[in-house]
């Protein structure tokens, strides 16, 4: 278990309300998630990222970088240890190029049987594999995501419809390889940004949003509500993204979802796309159905 928390607003935004001081702030929510935090955002659209391994409750560094941050993007995470140790290494958010991945949940299977970590990381591109520090099945995750975005994409760029297909794609590989066992299923709610774009999908754990959150017009999900925002819940199998902080796109990330009054359709302008050629990989991957 751990928790999750992205912000897309119109700039300046100030974070450390939803961090630290609001009701249920993130930082509140580390006396149960304990186990290390991380937070992430933009300069220039260059990532920039503060972890901890102290409870965020604990770190006044925590603090400080809410504090600190005057980002369009924020990605936030309090983790629950439950696959590899208490280290930098392991802390979300993850970071390559211009992208920022965290994770709430656990691939089945993971920790106790090495067939599956291994057929895990024999699906991610061998020039990303190299790039994995730590021990955790949500790096790998984010490596795997990476190998399912078009090649042209990955040091950002890519489109609301790309990314979309490379979560489901995802999710798809990580049950296929960790699920087929019966018992309890994978929980993979992933939460990702390349600075302009901002996605989160559910699958296994909860995750609420919350439109125009604020002064500046804040898309905000998170793994629980925080604050006095009108938060709705991300039914399971949903998928919400927003692409330079103005369009919204909220449907199933992948089929049999459960529909939400509302979920389905594209709110505000909608998201920008392209019809661009799809990577090696991500050609292999069942498109996803809305």
């Amino acid at each position: 278990m751990c928790r999750l928390f992205g912000q897309h607003a119109q700039p300046p935004f100030d974070a450390v309300a939803p961090l630290c001081t609001a009701e249920n702030a993130l930082r509140f929510q580390s006396h149960r998630h304990p186990h290390g935090w991380g937070i992430g955002w933009y300069v220039d659209g260059v990532p920039s990222v503060r972890r901890g391994i102290l409870p965020a409750h604990a770190d006044d560094a925590f603090t400080a970088a809410g504090r600190e941050i005057r980002s369009p993007v924020v990605v936030a995470h309090v983790r629950d240890a439950s696959v590899g140790p208490v280290l930098h290494e392991n802390t979300h958010p993850f970071v390559h190029e211009r992208w920022l991945f965290a994770h709430n949940g656990t691939v089945a299977r993971f920790r106790d049987h090495p067939e599956v970590r291994a057929a895990l990381e024999a699906e991610i591109d061998a020039d990303l594999r190299g790039r994995i520090r730590g021990d955790t099945d949500s790096e790998r995750c984010f490596y795997l995501f990476l190998s399912l975005l078009p090649e042209r994409a990955r040091d950002g760029g890519g489109t609301v419809s790309e990314v979309r297909r490379a979560l489901a794609g995802t999710t798809r590989i990580v049950q296929r390889i960790a699920d087929r066992r019966g018992g309890k299923p994978s929980s993979l709610n992933f939460l990702v940004s390349d600075g302009r774009i901002l996605a989160a999908c559910r699958r296994g754990r909860t995750l609420h949003v919350a439109a125009d959150a604020g002064p500046r017009h804040a898309l905000v999900v998170a793994s629980e509500p925080i604050g006095a925002a009108d938060w709705q819940e991300v039914p399971e199998g949903g998928f919400i993204a927003t692409e330079d902080g103005v369009a919204v796109l909220r449907h199933a990330l992948l089929g049999g979802a459960t529909r939400a009054p509302g979920w389905g359709s594209p709110a505000g302008n909608g998201p920008r796309s392209a019809a661009r050629r799809p990577s090696r990989r991500a050609a292999r991957a069942p498109a996803p159905t809305s």
